[in-house]
């Protein structure tokens, strides 16, 4: 965390002088977050004896407050988790061999925890922060804060940005985390019509120190007989987002990553398709199909929304109704099943997941 710290204060030393040549910015305060609501029904889930069912509900809530003095920005934020079960172990207190989830089911943390410096077109950030690079969830989870220290030269325009960024991150996992990561990005957003917009990017992201992941994490890539993960995971991923905001809006993404550091089992697709916009409309439809082999990625850091993270095919159709301004109600439905298991019966068995949700931002 040194190297988190430092970087910030030097960011803070950096940004005085833009005061007077910029004009001093305006003081804000500012609190927002969201909640979550949910029960789930998980079907058709392999296990030596056949297959059994899972119901569960779960809570959430995450409350932040972003305090803006000038072109520094310093922000915090809690995290408070309630489930039917505790997601860590079975009911008689053993713990479970893979944890599926990206958090602990029953806890209260610190979500968010950063400072962000701007200076003209440079960008520095440091602490528990939001995910900088252009990533879908194939990659990294929504969910998840890197943690460590961002560099971004960001220029923008009237119709065009361009970004390059650099990342440094450490422990960035809410289960006991040693690991590191180390990545670059560059993204170029350019109009193509006055509702319509393209979006490039294309990141790498070298993960190191592996061993120190918590095996309950470790999920499906593969791993050696001392239950480490047996690969190195160099990732490179590219991705195309086409966003229309007109009178019938949509987004569009196309996202391709592969493990440079394998020739086989390495490659990952994710395709989205967004229909409507609650900001804008009643309703909105988004369907995704993703095809991740089961080493293209490091499994513990991609979404959990689905049973497995790495090793699968998966379809998942999400209806959403707006409630009101700021809140929304989804019926989610996916199917799901784990291509390259090991056992040949599971790699035919289709896993069905239900979600009913109601989201709330404030």
């Amino acid at each position: 965390m040194r190297r988190v710290f430092l970087l910030v204060a030097l960011s803070l030393v950096a940004v005085q002088p833009a005061r007077a040549q910029y004009g001093q910015k305006k003081t804000s305060f500012q609190f927002t977050g969201d909640s979550l609501v949910r029960y789930e029904w998980t079907q058709k889930i392999p296990t030596l004896d056949g297959t059994i069912d899972e119901n569960r509900y779960f809570i959430q809530a995450r409350p932040r407050i972003a305090l803006t003095l000038g072109p520094v920005e310093l922000g915090v934020g809690g995290q408070f988790n309630y489930s039917k079960d505790n997601n860590t172990e079975f009911p008689d207190g053993t713990p479970l061999p893979i944890v599926r989830d990206n958090f602990y089911s029953r806890d209260a943390r610190f979500d968010l925890y950063y400072a962000k410096a701007k200076l003209g077109p440079v960008v520095a950030e440091g602490g528990r922060m939001m995910m900088p690079f252009f990533l879908t969830e194939m990659i990294w989870d929504d969910d998840l804060r890197p943690q460590g220290g961002g560099l971004s030269l960001v220029f923008e325009g009237a119709s065009a940005r361009f970004a390059l960024r650099g990342l440094y991150t450490l422990k960035s996992h809410w289960f006991p985390d040693e690991s590191k990561m180390y990545g670059g990005s560059a993204e170029i957003a350019f109009q193509t019509g006055q509702n319509s917009q393209i979006v490039l990017a294309g990141s790498y992201l070298d993960f190191r120190e592996l061993e120190g992941l918590d095996p309950q994490i470790r999920r499906q890539n593969t791993r050696n007989l001392l239950g480490f993960l047996a690969n190195d995971y160099r990732v490179a991923d590219v991705q195309a987002q086409i966003v229309n905001t007109g009178q019938v809006p949509f987004h569009l993404v196309f996202d391709y990553c592969w493990n440079t550091a394998l020739s086989e089992g390495n490659k990952g697709l994710w395709f989205q398709l967004t229909m409507g916009a609650l900001a804008s409309s009643r309703a909105r439809l988004e369907y995704t199909y993703a095809k991740i082999d089961r080493d293209a990625t490091v499994a513990a850091f991609n979404a959990d929304d689905f049973y497995w993270a790495t090793g699968y095919q998966a379809h998942r159709l999400d209806l959403g109704g707006a409630t009101s301004q700021k809140s929304s109600i989804h019926g989610i439905a996916s199917r799901q099943r784990f291509k390259d298991s090991v056992i040949p019966e599971e790699q035919d068995q289709w896993v069905q997941r239900y979600r009913i949700e109601f989201r709330y931002e404030f």
